[in-house]
């Protein structure tokens, strides 16, 4: 090991106990952390950039052939309360710190030494980041995926007994029940397929589309003569269209859009569902009247999970994101706009023919 690495790792442990005290001043979720938590996979990375001041070393920059940073990213995200930023920020406060000692103790650090380190720590910031977030992408698939399964098994035992109920019964009244039963729960596992749909959202994998050509408008008018409105009109304006897109994913696009129309909107107003053409693409419109979206939850809507909070309707908070991930498969968009005046619109806007974005 040369002199530079050598007297780069006498360094170590003041460099640590810098970071130690800027990062837990800094970063308030770092507070909470215990000593062994907090400092983490550092002294690892400090070592391997030692290891690449060496000249001629096998390892290039800190964390190459090494798993290094992606582990402590995953610990980030599993142990800790840290975000993104938080992550960024404490490497960034890392070489900072390894920087403003080198040069207090006058290492003698060459350009290029000090673009090794510079590489060293930008690279373990990306993997870092990358290692983040596949592990909160796993943890939330898997959750959605474990949770759909345990619902769907007693749903698919209930609706077989409904459906037996039906066969030996003449009651009419009986039999009215359930075929109740059998609606609500055929309800219920769309619902649950909107969850599995969210560990879709989350990987940012494009939704498996059935593309076929169709008038949207049909499908328009199929799904506003098949909503429970509660008596709320919905007027359907705008033109015949025929198109390539999928039908189903649409279908409960436009089945989303309205029942929040009916949710968030004013119940006295009429719903307006409308089909434009604007060049080469189709836009698919729901206007309500009633209390305008605050505009810092105009963006937040499209996050999973996330509702108005002072609105008090009940559900996941998968409708919006899940039409945005229909739009964004289809190679097309969704725009929202919210005033006193003018109400609340969702427009999505699809190319006429969606087959040359679907699966790229």
């Amino acid at each position: 090991m040369s002199e530079l690495a050598s007297t780069f790792l006498e360094l170590r442990d003041v460099v640590l106990e810098q970071w130690s005290a800027r990062v837990t001043a800094e970063i308030p979720s770092a507070t909470r952390l215990g000593e062994p938590i907090l400092v983490n996979t550092l002294p690892s990375l400090y070592d391997n950039i030692a290891q690449s001041l060496v000249a001629g070393a096998p390892r290039p920059f800190a964390t190459a052939g090494t798993n290094l940073a992606i582990a402590h990213g995953r610990e980030r995200a599993n142990m800790t309360d840290y975000g993104p930023h938080e992550l960024i920020h404490e490497l960034q406060i890392f070489r900072e710190v390894l920087f403003g000692v080198a040069a207090a103790r006058r290492l003698p650090l060459s350009k290029h030494d000090a673009e090794v380190i510079g590489h060293s720590i930008e690279e373990a910031a990306r993997e870092s980041i990358s290692g983040y977030n596949a592990f909160n992408r796993e943890v939330s698939e898997t959750f959605i995926a474990t949770l759909s399964h345990d619902l769907r098994n007693p749903l698919h035992v209930a609706n077989a007994s409904a459906q037996l109920i039906q066969l030996k019964t003449s009651d009419p009244g009986i039999t009215g029940l359930a075929q109740r039963i059998c609606a609500k729960i055929a309800e219920t596992d769309a619902m649950i397929q909107t969850l599995l749909d969210a560990a879709v959202l989350k990987g940012k994998a494009k939704l498996k589309l059935d593309i076929a050509r169709f008038d949207i408008m049909s499908m328009v008018e199929e799904v506003c003569a098949d909503l429970p409105l509660s008596g709320q009109q919905v007027k359907v304006d705008g033109e015949r269209i025929e198109g390539y897109w999928c039908r189903v994913s649409l279908r409960r696009v436009l089945e989303n859009l309205v029942s929040n129309a009916r949710k968030y909107g004013d119940a006295s107003r009429p719903i307006t569902v409308r089909v434009a053409r604007n060049e080469s693409q189709v836009l698919l419109a729901v206007h309500n009247e009633g209390k305008p979206i605050p505009e810092p939850e105009l963006e937040r809507l499209f996050q999973a999970f996330h509702r108005i909070e002072d609105v008090n309707v009940t559900g996941w908070g998968l409708g919006l994101p899940y039409v945005r991930h229909v739009a964004e498969s289809h190679g097309g968009s969704v725009i929202v706009d919210s005033a006193e005046r003018r109400g609340t619109a969702f427009t999505v806007s699809l190319p006429i023919d969606a087959r040359p974005y679907v699966g790229q």
